[in-house]
């Protein structure tokens, strides 16, 4: 009997051991405060899209040594695609590793409904971040929906892009305010236009444009995310975009992959206009003298696709407070100003002006956004919403099969 009361409590021993020895989940601090006093001395790992050397930039040579100076925090930031972000942190739910290695992930659209529907975002959070609570409108679709999705505070918008086009005025007199004035200009320009191919982002944003164009922002965003009764709806939008490939780039035979090819067509003079969702890129394409100092953006009349791009944390993030403190940093007024000089970055804003003291307003506005671009404002008007995250892969199927290999 004592060997068997022997072995029950070794066997106990070693459970309770490896129980002990198994990573555990961690969670944020109840009080803001409190969060940024443990994060002090922590490192924060950001995983996000590093094609940029002006965002990455930013990110290591503005945001790193300020986060560092006011709350002590490290960051460590590794450049990955989403896709690849979201394939690591499936498998890390997968094998049950509730202690991962990233804190903070750039997110938006189909992949944020991703995370969200697989339990891969830890949250809410948002309203426990204090530039969040103070700064940016509670009210503002993008702080509600991204893509159509409820974010329900599991994430925090970093940024905001629109799509823009862009012409040479000395070489384009007229710029096309709608799409049938498109279609005219490229039958006048045979072979001076095009677009990226979906699912490039902004191929697929113009694509989208054009639908809202022709059939009309509600009647796509009513129908069900359905191929059949989405095919159904923008069948008319397609119809055009087959009568306008002829008059393109290649006679639409080919398309170019991605909207970096479209910008170097652009200014080798190749094409007649560009397109982007950066809405100051031409500043900072000129400033570089990489496009004509006559170079200059505009919309459509009934204005132009925007969304916004957001920062998450991930389930198992290990230092969710120094999460926190990344993402109050992020959102706060300096970084936000910094973020939009057009000489690091040329994003948008995401605080609300309203909600901004008349020091913090003057330093905002003070920006100069340089050359050739549209203001902030005007842009803002004329700024469109995005369909649900559902329907954009829907659409770019159906751009695929009805427009390129038709």
């Amino acid at each position: 009997m004592k060997r068997v009361f022997l072995g029950i409590s070794l066997l106990m021993i070693v459970v309770l051991s490896a129980a002990c020895a198994r990573p555990t989940a961690t969670v944020a601090s109840d009080n803001f405060a409190d969060a940024l006093q443990a994060a002090r001395g922590k490192t924060v790992t950001f995983y996000g899209w590093g094609g940029s050397s002006a965002v990455n930039s930013w990110f290591d040579d503005i945001v790193a040594p300020s986060l560092l100076a006011e709350y002590g925090v490290t960051l460590r930031r590794v450049p990955m695609n989403i896709d690849q972000i979201l394939n690591k942190l499936t498998a890390e739910k997968q094998a049950g590793d509730v202690k991962g290695d990233i804190d903070v992930i750039w997110i938006n659209g189909e992949n944020f409904y991703t995370a969200k529907q697989q339990g891969l975002l830890y949250g809410p959070f948002a309203d426990r971040v204090e530039n969040f609570t103070r700064l940016i409108d509670p009210a503002a679709s993008d702080t509600k929906y991204d893509f159509g999705v409820a974010i329900g505070g599991m994430s925090a918008p970093l940024g905001r892009a629109q799509l823009v086009f862009m012409a040479d005025s000395a070489r384009l007199a007229t710029f096309p305010a709608s799409a049938e004035e498109l279609l005219a200009l490229a039958r006048a320009n045979p072979g001076r236009f095009t677009y990226p191919a979906p699912p490039d982002f902004t191929g697929s944003a113009f694509v989208r444009n054009i639908i809202y164009e022709i059939v009309g922002f509600d009647a796509i965003n009513n129908v069900a995310a359905d191929k059949d009764a989405i095919y159904d709806i923008i069948k008319p939008a397609l119809d055009f975009l087959n009568e306008l490939e002829p008059y393109l780039w290649e006679a639409g035979r080919t398309y170019p992959p991605d909207v970096a090819s479209l910008d170097r067509m652009f200014a080798e003079g190749q094409i007649l206009w560009a397109m982007s969702y950066t809405p100051l890129q031409a500043a900072q394409l000129i400033a570089k003298n990489e496009v004509p100092a006559t170079t200059q953006t505009f919309v459509f009349a009934e204005g132009n696709i925007g969304n916004t791009h957001y920062v998450a944390i991930p389930f198992n993030s290990p230092n969710k407070d120094a999460a926190l403190a990344l993402i109050h940093h992020l959102t706060s007024v300096a970084m936000q100003t910094a973020k939009l000089d057009v000489n690091n970055w040329g994003d948008l804003p995401v605080l609300d002006i309203n909600r901004l003291s008349a020091e913090e307003r003057s330093v905002l506005q003070g920006v100069d956004i340089g050359r050739g671009v549209l203001p902030i404002d005007e842009l803002l008007r004329r700024r469109l919403p995005e369909v649900h995250a559902r329907k954009v892969a829907i659409i770019e199927e159906l751009w695929r099969e009805r427009v390129l290999l038709r």
